[in-house]
């Protein structure tokens, strides 16, 4: 019986770890403990607070990731992201009062907030998250920007050991009840975006909490900080396509390090179609259209070991709506 505990303790821990990632990416890499998205490059804030508001669009972001499709218990997310930008000239801000009113970083139209929220399942573990953006930017020399950002959440996970199915039957309390535990969250970093390129670097989950599901008392998870390091460049073909590269490398502070490369072509600012590559052998190709403000993509991962077995690959689908073409947007940033 203590074995059997002592592998339940191992399944709950294991579970727990890749409830807070969306993939494995080597058989030498430990699970993720912060969100995965294959079309990070769409909307950088994901991944980096200081890109709230970075392009001066009003966006949402709607999107589901289906890992391991085929295996039961496999990890799936839901995500929801808005993101705004206090723009300076805006005809609510035109009355004489109201400008009397509201001098400072928000009238100046340097302000960015952003609002990010997802649910994501892997076996017996649930987890919630919920995060507040402020993003603050600096005009540079030859229409460049250079923004700040921090984020502020929480994390709740949930735990049920009751649908775990055991060899033998285990009396423990930990194990015949729902467990729920809730611990805050920040995040930081810095964006720059030009006419041509853009890069950035955050540190998410700097306050390293730990969690206890109280299997075993002084033994703790704790929640490691995870570094990315997210850029872009864009190539005109022509007055209409656009040929985009991106890239994203991720490290946790035990050196566990993941890139993923990605090329995109853009037809006609509305079509595009991309291939991507992620350290542990998995490509990845991706596909969507721009009808009038609605973004529609899709992307497929897929692996030639490990899982492909047992898996039909994972499938990732994002909605997004971006508002405010005339007046909000900063005219050289047209990526799609």
């Amino acid at each position: 019986m203590v074995n059997n505990i002592k592998n339940i303790k191992g399944i709950v821990l294991f579970h727990l770890i890749i409830g807070c990632g969306m993939l494995f990416c080597s058989p030498n890499t430990y699970a993720q403990q912060v969100p995965f998205y294959s079309q990070y490059s769409f909307s950088p804030f994901v991944l980096n607070p200081a890109a709230a508001g970075a392009d001066g669009y009003t966006t949402i972001i709607l999107s589901h990731r289906n890992q391991w499709l085929g295996i039961e218990g496999a990890p799936k997310a839901y995500s929801a992201s808005v993101q705004t930008r206090v723009m300076k000239r805006s005809h609510i801000f035109n009355k004489s009062y109201v400008k009397r009113r509201n001098k400072g970083v928000f009238h100046s139209g340097r302000v960015g907030f952003g609002l990010t929220a997802y649910n994501y399942r892997a076996g017996q573990i649930d987890q919630t998250a919920a995060q507040l953006a402020y993003a603050y930017h600096i005009d540079l020399r030859n229409k460049a920007q250079l923004s700040m950002g921090l984020s502020l959440g929480f994390l709740k996970y949930n735990c049920d050991p009751n649908n775990l199915r055991l060899i033998d039957n285990v009396d423990d309390p930990i194990l015949n009840s729902k467990i729920s535990l809730n611990i805050p969250d920040v995040n930081f970093g810095i964006f720059y975006i030009d006419q041509k390129k853009y890069i950035g670097l955050s540190a998410l989950q700097l306050l390293q909490a730990s969690l206890n599901f109280g299997l075993y008392a002084g033994e703790n998870l704790q929640i490691n900080r995870q570094y990315y390091l997210v850029g872009g460049y864009n190539f005109n073909v022509n007055r209409q396509d656009i040929l985009e590269s991106s890239f994203y490398l991720k490290a946790s502070e035990q050196l566990d390090v993941q890139l993923d490369v990605s090329l995109k072509y853009i037809y006609n600012k509305k079509f595009w179609i991309g291939l991507g590559f992620r350290t542990g052998m998995t490509f990845i190709g991706t596909t969507g259209v721009c009808i009038n403000r609605f973004y529609f993509s899709y992307a497929y991962d897929y692996s030639p070991r490990g899982l492909l077995n047992y898996s039909y690959g994972s499938h990732e689908v994002m909605l997004a709506l971006k508002l405010g073409d005339n007046v909000r947007r900063y005219r050289y940033l047209d990526r799609y």
